[in-house]
Protein backbone atom coordinates (compact mmCIF):
# COMPACT_ATOMS: atom_id res chain seq x y z
CA UNK A 1 0.00 0.00 0.00
CA UNK A 2 2.86 2.38 0.85
CA UNK A 3 4.54 1.72 -2.50
CA UNK A 4 1.23 2.25 -4.30
CA UNK A 5 0.68 5.55 -2.50
CA UNK A 6 4.13 6.89 -3.34
CA UNK A 7 3.74 5.67 -6.90
CA UNK A 8 0.62 7.82 -7.21
CA UNK A 9 2.45 10.79 -5.67
CA UNK A 10 5.24 10.46 -8.23
CA UNK A 11 2.80 9.98 -11.08
CA UNK A 12 1.04 13.24 -10.26
CA UNK A 13 4.33 15.11 -9.68
CA UNK A 14 3.67 16.00 -6.03
CA UNK A 15 7.02 14.78 -4.71
CA UNK A 16 8.86 15.76 -2.64
CA UNK A 17 6.17 16.16 -0.03
CA UNK A 18 6.44 19.40 1.93
CA UNK A 19 4.94 19.61 5.41
CA UNK A 20 6.59 22.93 6.29
CA UNK A 21 3.32 24.85 6.32
CA UNK A 22 4.17 26.91 9.42
CA UNK A 23 7.60 27.88 8.07
CA UNK A 24 6.19 28.90 4.69
CA UNK A 25 3.40 30.86 6.34
CA UNK A 26 5.83 33.22 8.13
CA UNK A 27 8.39 33.46 5.30
CA UNK A 28 8.52 37.09 4.07
CA UNK A 29 6.81 37.67 0.72
CA UNK A 30 8.00 40.09 -1.98
CA UNK A 31 7.22 43.56 -0.67
CA UNK A 32 7.70 47.19 -1.59
CA UNK A 33 8.76 47.74 2.04
CA UNK A 34 11.52 45.11 2.11
CA UNK A 35 14.89 46.45 3.24
CA UNK A 36 13.68 49.99 3.87
CA UNK A 37 13.97 51.73 7.25
CA UNK A 38 12.36 55.10 6.48
CA UNK A 39 8.92 55.77 5.03
CA UNK A 40 7.46 59.21 4.29
CA UNK A 41 3.81 59.87 3.40
CA UNK A 42 2.30 63.13 2.23
CA UNK A 43 -0.84 62.77 4.34
CA UNK A 44 -3.14 61.88 1.48
CA UNK A 45 -5.86 59.50 2.67
CA UNK A 46 -4.98 55.86 1.98
CA UNK A 47 -7.32 53.01 2.83
CA UNK A 48 -6.96 49.24 3.04
CA UNK A 49 -3.32 49.07 1.95
CA UNK A 50 -2.01 45.49 2.40
CA UNK A 51 0.23 45.42 5.47
CA UNK A 52 2.96 43.58 3.54
CA UNK A 53 3.63 46.72 1.49
CA UNK A 54 3.86 49.00 4.53
CA UNK A 55 6.45 49.26 7.33
CA UNK A 56 6.32 46.40 9.85
CA UNK A 57 6.82 47.43 13.48
CA UNK A 58 7.32 43.87 14.74
CA UNK A 59 10.38 43.09 16.88
CA UNK A 60 12.12 46.43 16.54
CA UNK A 61 12.32 50.01 17.78
CA UNK A 62 10.55 52.66 15.72
CA UNK A 63 9.38 56.26 15.55
CA UNK A 64 6.15 57.53 14.03
CA UNK A 65 6.25 61.30 13.51
CA UNK A 66 3.21 63.16 12.18
CA UNK A 67 2.85 66.81 11.29
CA UNK A 68 -0.78 67.92 11.44
CA UNK A 69 -2.92 71.04 11.29
CA UNK A 70 -5.95 70.65 13.56
CA UNK A 71 -9.15 72.57 14.31
CA UNK A 72 -10.51 72.82 17.85
CA UNK A 73 -11.64 69.42 19.14
CA UNK A 74 -10.23 67.50 16.18
CA UNK A 75 -11.05 63.79 15.85
CA UNK A 76 -10.01 60.94 13.63
CA UNK A 77 -7.38 58.40 12.67
CA UNK A 78 -3.98 59.62 11.52
CA UNK A 79 -2.13 56.30 11.05
CA UNK A 80 -3.48 52.82 11.71
CA UNK A 81 -2.64 49.17 11.16
CA UNK A 82 -5.02 46.33 11.98
CA UNK A 83 -7.96 46.47 14.32
CA UNK A 84 -9.84 44.47 16.94
CA UNK A 85 -7.71 41.32 16.80
CA UNK A 86 -4.31 43.00 16.52
CA UNK A 87 -3.28 46.50 15.65
CA UNK A 88 -2.31 49.97 16.66
CA UNK A 89 -3.41 53.48 15.87
CA UNK A 90 -2.31 57.08 16.30
CA UNK A 91 -5.42 59.27 16.40
CA UNK A 92 -7.13 62.25 18.01
CA UNK A 93 -10.12 62.26 20.35
CA UNK A 94 -11.56 65.74 20.91
CA UNK A 95 -8.12 67.19 20.24
CA UNK A 96 -6.28 64.71 22.49
CA UNK A 97 -3.51 62.66 20.84
CA UNK A 98 -3.81 58.92 21.50
CA UNK A 99 -1.64 55.94 20.59
CA UNK A 100 -3.20 52.53 21.28
CA UNK A 101 -1.50 49.14 20.84
CA UNK A 102 -3.86 46.17 20.78
CA UNK A 103 -2.15 42.84 21.54
CA UNK A 104 -4.61 40.37 19.96
CA UNK A 105 -7.45 41.64 22.12
CA UNK A 106 -5.68 40.30 25.23
CA UNK A 107 -4.39 43.69 26.33
CA UNK A 108 -4.59 47.25 25.05
CA UNK A 109 -1.88 49.71 26.05
CA UNK A 110 -2.82 53.35 25.63
CA UNK A 111 -0.82 56.58 25.62
CA UNK A 112 -2.68 59.90 25.64
CA UNK A 113 -1.92 63.59 26.02
CA UNK A 114 -3.86 66.78 26.71
CA UNK A 115 -6.02 68.38 24.04
CA UNK A 116 -4.03 70.39 21.50
CA UNK A 117 -4.82 73.98 20.61
CA UNK A 118 -5.97 74.67 17.03
CA UNK A 119 -3.08 74.98 14.58
CA UNK A 120 -0.01 73.07 13.46
CA UNK A 121 1.56 70.43 15.70
CA UNK A 122 4.10 67.63 15.57
CA UNK A 123 3.08 64.42 17.33
CA UNK A 124 5.58 61.58 17.75
CA UNK A 125 5.36 58.07 19.15
CA UNK A 126 8.79 56.58 19.93
CA UNK A 127 9.02 52.89 20.90
CA UNK A 128 12.24 51.37 22.25
CA UNK A 129 12.21 47.58 21.86
CA UNK A 130 13.82 45.39 24.54
CA UNK A 131 14.69 42.27 22.52
CA UNK A 132 17.42 41.17 20.12
CA UNK A 133 14.96 40.95 17.24
CA UNK A 134 14.06 38.37 14.62
CA UNK A 135 17.75 37.65 13.97
CA UNK A 136 17.69 35.14 16.83
CA UNK A 137 15.49 32.85 14.72
CA UNK A 138 18.54 31.96 12.60
CA UNK A 139 19.91 30.21 15.69
CA UNK A 140 16.70 28.33 16.47
CA UNK A 141 16.04 30.79 19.29
CA UNK A 142 12.76 32.62 19.96
CA UNK A 143 14.11 34.91 22.68
CA UNK A 144 14.42 37.94 20.39
CA UNK A 145 10.79 38.15 19.27
CA UNK A 146 7.59 39.27 20.96
CA UNK A 147 9.42 41.19 23.66
CA UNK A 148 8.20 44.40 25.25
CA UNK A 149 9.57 47.89 25.37
CA UNK A 150 8.94 51.49 26.37
CA UNK A 151 6.79 53.87 24.38
CA UNK A 152 6.89 57.67 24.63
CA UNK A 153 4.32 60.04 23.17
CA UNK A 154 5.41 63.64 22.57
CA UNK A 155 3.66 66.74 21.25
CA UNK A 156 5.78 69.54 19.83
CA UNK A 157 8.85 68.05 21.51
CA UNK A 158 7.25 67.77 24.96
CA UNK A 159 6.74 64.33 26.53
CA UNK A 160 3.05 63.83 27.38
CA UNK A 161 3.01 60.07 28.18
CA UNK A 162 5.49 57.25 28.78
CA UNK A 163 4.79 53.64 29.68
CA UNK A 164 5.95 50.09 29.07
CA UNK A 165 4.47 47.19 27.19
CA UNK A 166 5.49 43.79 28.53
CA UNK A 167 4.85 41.97 25.24
CA UNK A 168 4.34 42.71 21.55
CA UNK A 169 3.12 40.58 18.65
CA UNK A 170 5.98 38.22 17.77
CA UNK A 171 5.52 37.05 14.18
CA UNK A 172 2.18 36.55 12.45
CA UNK A 173 -0.50 39.18 11.88
CA UNK A 174 -4.11 38.37 11.01
CA UNK A 175 -4.34 37.70 7.29
CA UNK A 176 -6.75 40.58 6.68
CA UNK A 177 -4.54 43.21 8.35
CA UNK A 178 -4.47 46.49 6.41
CA UNK A 179 -2.97 49.96 6.92
CA UNK A 180 -4.92 53.23 6.80
CA UNK A 181 -3.89 56.88 6.69
CA UNK A 182 -6.41 59.62 7.49
CA UNK A 183 -9.28 57.24 8.28
CA UNK A 184 -9.98 53.75 9.67
CA UNK A 185 -11.63 50.70 8.13
CA UNK A 186 -12.63 47.13 9.03
CA UNK A 187 -12.57 47.12 12.88
CA UNK A 188 -11.31 49.56 15.58
CA UNK A 189 -8.19 48.90 17.65
CA UNK A 190 -10.36 49.97 20.62
CA UNK A 191 -14.16 50.01 20.34
CA UNK A 192 -14.36 52.25 23.40
CA UNK A 193 -12.58 55.07 21.58
CA UNK A 194 -14.11 55.07 18.10
CA UNK A 195 -16.05 53.21 15.42
CA UNK A 196 -15.21 52.94 11.74
CA UNK A 197 -15.09 54.94 9.58
CA UNK A 198 -13.07 57.42 11.63
CA UNK A 199 -12.02 60.14 9.22
CA UNK A 200 -9.47 62.66 10.44
CA UNK A 201 -11.03 66.13 10.70
CA UNK A 202 -7.74 68.00 10.49
CA UNK A 203 -5.05 68.05 7.82
CA UNK A 204 -2.12 65.64 7.75
CA UNK A 205 0.90 67.45 6.31
CA UNK A 206 3.41 64.62 6.62
CA UNK A 207 3.95 61.22 8.24
CA UNK A 208 7.45 59.80 8.75
CA UNK A 209 8.09 56.30 10.05
CA UNK A 210 11.63 55.27 10.96
CA UNK A 211 12.45 51.64 11.76
CA UNK A 212 15.41 50.61 13.91
CA UNK A 213 15.79 46.80 13.71
CA UNK A 214 18.15 45.35 16.33
CA UNK A 215 21.61 44.33 15.12
CA UNK A 216 23.20 41.27 16.71
CA UNK A 217 26.63 41.94 18.14
CA UNK A 218 29.46 39.40 18.01
CA UNK A 219 28.75 38.64 21.68
CA UNK A 220 25.06 38.09 20.92
CA UNK A 221 25.90 35.65 18.12
CA UNK A 222 28.31 33.72 20.33
CA UNK A 223 25.67 33.47 23.07
CA UNK A 224 23.04 32.25 20.61
CA UNK A 225 25.38 29.66 19.09
CA UNK A 226 26.18 28.26 22.53
CA UNK A 227 22.48 28.11 23.40
CA UNK A 228 21.76 26.29 20.10
CA UNK A 229 24.50 23.72 20.76
CA UNK A 230 23.24 23.15 24.30
CA UNK A 231 19.70 22.66 23.05
CA UNK A 232 20.88 20.12 20.47
CA UNK A 233 22.84 18.25 23.13
CA UNK A 234 19.86 18.18 25.50
CA UNK A 235 17.66 16.72 22.78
Amino acid sequence: MKDLMFGEFAGHQVLPLDASAATRFVTPRPSLAAGRTEFVYSGQTLLNVPAGNMPSLLNKSYKITVQVDVPAGANGMIYNEGGRFFGYGLYLLKGQPVFTYNLMGLKRTRWTGPAMAPGKHTVEFDFRYDGLGAGTLAYNNLSGIGRGGTGTLTVDGKVVATQRMENTLPMTKPLDTVVNIGDATLTPVDDRDYQVPFKFTGTIDKITIRLEPPVLSAEDVEMLKKAELKQAADE
